[in-house]
């Protein structure tokens, strides 16, 4: 009996491979976007990081929906296309 035999398991454990690192991207970005970042509150820095870190599956993508409205340096599109 073979440890990785080809045939439908091996398909299953790709896909899931594959999910597993775009998961892990989306959770680096989170943190790395978290601990950079200023928030508004002095507090929100800390439990951002600690839920991605301890709730990792709910508080990154919590994270990526929710902090964009309650950081401080929201970045506004206002192009200035006059020339001076």
């Amino acid at each position: 009996m073979d440890l990785i035999s080809s045939g439908e398991g091996q398909l299953f454990w790709q896909i899931s491979f594959l999910f597993c690192l775009l998961y892990l991207g989306f959770w680096a970005y989170a943190l790395f976007d978290a601990l950079s970042s200023e928030f508004r509150a002095a507090h929100s820095k800390l439990l951002w990081v600690l839920a991605i870190l301890f709730a990792p599956l709910i508080g990154t993508f919590l994270y990526l929906s929710m902090a964009r409205s309650i950081r401080k340096d929201k970045r506004n599109f206002n192009p200035s296309f006059s020339k001076k």
